[in-house]
């Protein structure tokens, strides 16, 4: 079962990731999002259309999807959804930038986002803003606003209907790294607890999943 965090920059969900993987004993996959973006040559730093933010979302999309899919069929956790791309990709769809032709272009990638979480999948968990940010090299910068903003756009995305897979958050107020640890714990229990309960249902009625 493939374990996705998602949330917004600087909420702490690849420092959660490897420790959850240490402790669950499994493996830790990080996307590096960043790394992408610099090896394509993509400066994010600059302005751009909406347009060409949307064909980079893309390109990153499909180098994440590869990375996934080397994972399939393993017990591993992960550091980023698509569901995080969408977010992103929404918070620059503001005022009169995105044109008729740019709606149905992302309209389209909204859906192939959630066709790969769906697929890619077994749990997806939101790790809310709490903790304190601080300055860091390397690091996205810390705008409070922003990381708000995309917050509450991923908090909403996990409550859509397209999303198919389980998911929960971790509350703001949960900001020792031990207790997120176990919030992860819960959601991933609860999910093979269900798993279990179904395959007795199927049993008792005589029937078998395949």
């Amino acid at each position: 079962m493939m374990i996705g965090l998602c949330g917004a920059h600087r909420t702490g969900k690849t420092t959660l990731a490897r420790l959850y993987a240490k402790q669950a004993e499994i493996e830790f996959v990080e996307t590096s999002v960043s790394a992408i973006n610099k090896k394509l040559g993509f400066d994010l730093t600059k302005e751009h259309t909406f347009a060409e933010r949307l064909t980079q979302q893309e390109i990153i999309l499909d180098r994440v999807d590869a990375i996934f899919a080397r994972h399939a069929g393993k017990t591993v956790i992960v550091d980023r959804t698509p569901l995080d791309m969408i977010g992103y990709t929404m918070a620059e769809a503001i005022n009169n930038r995105v044109s008729d032709e740019d709606q149905e272009r992302f309209a389209q990638y909204v859906q192939k986002c959630f066709d790969i979480t769906n697929k890619r999948f077994g749990v997806v968990v939101l790790v809310q803003p709490g903790i304190e940010i601080a300055d860091a090299e390397g690091k996205a910068v810390p705008n409070r606003a922003y990381i708000e903003h995309l917050n509450s756009l991923i908090l909403g995305l996990i409550c859509d209907e397209r999303l198919n897979v389980p998911h929960g958050y971790i509350q703001r107020n949960k900001t020792d790294l031990g207790e997120r640890v176990e919030a992860v714990d819960y959601c991933v229990g609860s999910v093979i607890r269900e798993a279990h309960f179904a395959a007795l249902r199927l049993k008792q009625a005589g029937l078998s999943l395949h």
